[in-house]
């Protein structure tokens, strides 16, 4: 039997366990493949609700089987945001309101037109899903919306055991209407009231929740104010100038439906890189669309 020389000894040395990286380099390799459909599962397990049998939170676009380069969360996927997610390698987006431009994301409607067909296009040729994020999010405890945006607040401190009323320290309708435009870096939160009125507690009705719980928020004790997303403005708009006027002071600040859930989708891509590991996960703002000419 020939014994092996110090060489051939070497050269084992050194092959073996570069033998052994290649193998676990292709493991490690093929454990960064996911696709879609276990992003979703691992969602469904991360949830502290049930999974609904009937809900908008259902694939807009693409399908299970597409494997994911990485994930964007956002408020809505607009064109410009899937353009983004595209650019930064995200070929997910999870998105939390409606990407054709209806609640239910009825594509019909709009089946011709040129706005809807250049969205589908840009989708399928770059291979994108898009998911809506959207029931269980508000579901899951805690609501993963308000916890997001109570956080871009900082109120967490003032908050009124688990309710959505917060004690802060005292001040104006007009100093509150430019402390939500400073935190959000916006300039077309309105407001409703006197602008001296004092504010103490304020209720929080995120989003497009209607008029029924705007007017519930209110009429619980001690509640001065209201921050809403959006609203008929027929609705509690004039139900909170109607109180003003019968002796009853309230402040109703309307921030837009964007920039008051938009902060929850921050929020959702940090929860989301507590179990998704093997692909980047980034959230892209979409933004508030609407501007002001002063």
């Amino acid at each position: 039997m020939l014994l092996p020389t110090k060489l051939q000894l070497a050269l084992l040395c050194f092959t073996i366990p570069l033998f052994f990286n290649q193998k676990l380099n292709q493991q490690a390799a093929a454990q960064k493949t996911l696709t879609a459909g276990e992003v979703i599962s691992r969602i469904k397990e991360n949830l502290t609700c049930d999974w609904r049998t009937e809900t908008v939170d259902t694939y807009k676009a693409g399908t299970p089987e597409t494997e994911v380069t990485g994930i964007a969360t956002t408020f809505l996927a607009t064109l410009d945001v899937l353009k983004k997610a595209k650019a930064q390698g995200c070929n997910m987006v999870i998105t939390h309101e409606p990407t054709f431009y209806n609640h239910f994301d009825d594509k019909a409607p709009l089946e011709d037109d040129p706005v809807q067909k250049s969205k589908i296009k840009f989708i399928e040729d770059n291979n994108m899903v898009v998911f809506r994020f959207h029931d269980h999010w508000h579901a899951t405890q805690p609501d993963g919306i308000y916890k997001g945006m109570i956080e871009a607040f900082g109120w967490e401190k003032y908050r009124v055991e688990d309710q959505r009323v917060f004690n802060i320290p005292e001040t104006t309708a007009k100093k509150l209407g430019k402390e939500i435009s400073k935190t959000f870096g916006t300039d077309i939160v309105r407001v409703v009231g006197n602008p001296d009125m004092k504010i103490k507690n304020v209720g929080m009705v995120l989003g497009a929740a209607g008029s029924a719980r705007h007017f519930a928020m209110l009429n619980e004790p001690n509640v001065d104010a209201l921050i809403i997303g959006e609203g008929r403005e027929w609705e509690t708009v004039e139900y909170v100038r109607d109180a003003n006027s019968a002796g009853i002071p309230k402040a109703l600040f309307i921030m837009g439906h964007a920039d008051s859930e938009e902060s929850g989708m921050i929020y959702c891509a940090e929860w989301l890189k507590g179990f998704v590991t093997e692909i980047p996960v980034k959230f892209i703002e979409a933004g508030n669309p609407l501007w002001s000419p002063n």
